[in-house]
């Protein structure tokens, strides 16, 4: 017998994806919460099969409740539910590791084809195409530019910011754009993680 946890904080979202799920699958039993701590209470209490998450519940914003079922319950499945969007969103969803990002304005034939999916253990992201994919799972380096990536091994081999600026003819200013830039691109919090990060990649 499946279960679903469905965390929002609308009535209507709850009353109208039960009674849809419902009609389509007998003997499902479900859970609410309409908060983050509830939900935090609800998964530390059993093991739910599917997660439906509203992307921005009260106690927490856009991305950090998927983020914190993703530490703590890293086999948990997850459908986030979200007025976006925009590919962004769905990126960031599947990059946290949803099982599938679905629009709260999404008829009744595709939720139930993504419920379908993520139960027999697929992931449901129609709007990411496979060139899209591919190009978020390739390696962030190379998707920088030319400019972007010199900068980059200047760092890396220990050099200043002001020592940067000087050989291309730029201002500090700008160089720690491109810094910030650099580690926003590539998920880094610092330049000790960007040498780390080119080590591992073989880039120095």
């Amino acid at each position: 017998m499946a279960s679903v946890l469905i965390v929002d904080d609308q009535p209507l979202i709850h009353v109208g994806l039960q009674q849809v799920l419902s009609q389509e699958y007998r003997g499902l039993v479900f859970g609410q919460a309409k908060s983050s701590g509830e939900a935090a209470v609800r998964l530390s209490r059993q093991r739910w099969d599917l997660v439906i998450l509203g992307i921005a519940v009260p106690g927490n914003d856009r991305f950090c409740v998927l983020q914190e079922i993703q530490r703590l319950h890293p086999a948990a499945r997850v459908l986030l539910l979200s007025g976006h969007a925009d590919l962004e969103y769905v990126l960031r969803a599947w990059q946290l590791g949803a099982s599938g990002y679905l629009g709260k304005n999404a008829g009744r034939a595709e939720l139930l084809r993504a419920v379908k999916s993520i139960l027999a253990g697929e992931k449901y992201f129609p709007r990411l195409s496979p060139q899209a994919l591919a190009r978020e799972t390739s390696p962030g380096h190379t998707r920088l530019s030319t400019r972007e990536y010199g900068i980059m091994l200047a760092f890396v081999a220990g050099k200043r910011p002001s020592e940067i600026a000087a050989e291309l003819n730029l201002s500090v200013k700008t160089i720690s754009t491109f810094k910030r830039r650099l580690l926003d691109k590539l998920g880094l919090g610092s330049i000790a993680d960007l040498v780390r990060y080119a080590i591992d990649h073989r880039l120095c």
